[in-house]
């Protein structure tokens, strides 16, 4: 359906978006984690939406998967953070 040039342009593409956004959840684990588990979310879908289309690259859909669990993980973690802070606030105040 698709040339084999542009076959081999989207996986290389795919490999690139699930690697950076497994490694944006990894670091908003200990940092920026609302910022990076947003960042993380969008290209695991960008990576996951080229893989359903172009059906290359199924090996790194793992990959998206974990990347995309860790960014959701990033978030939840940064909000109960949030909402623990501003209860010590209200307690000590």
């Amino acid at each position: 359906m698709f040339p084999q040039h542009v076959l081999d342009a989207k996986a290389k593409q795919i490999a690139d978006d699930a690697k950076q956004a497994l490694i944006m959840g990894i670091v908003g684990v200990f940092c920026f984690g609302f910022i990076l588990g947003i960042m993380a979310i969008r290209k695991a879908n960008s990576a996951h939406e080229a893989i359903n289309v172009y059906e290359v690259g199924l090996d790194y859909r793992g990959l998206a998967t974990g990347a995309k669990v860790l960014g959701i993980i990033d978030i939840v973690a940064w909000v109960f953070v949030l909402i623990a802070r501003i209860m010590l606030l209200a307690t000590s105040g």
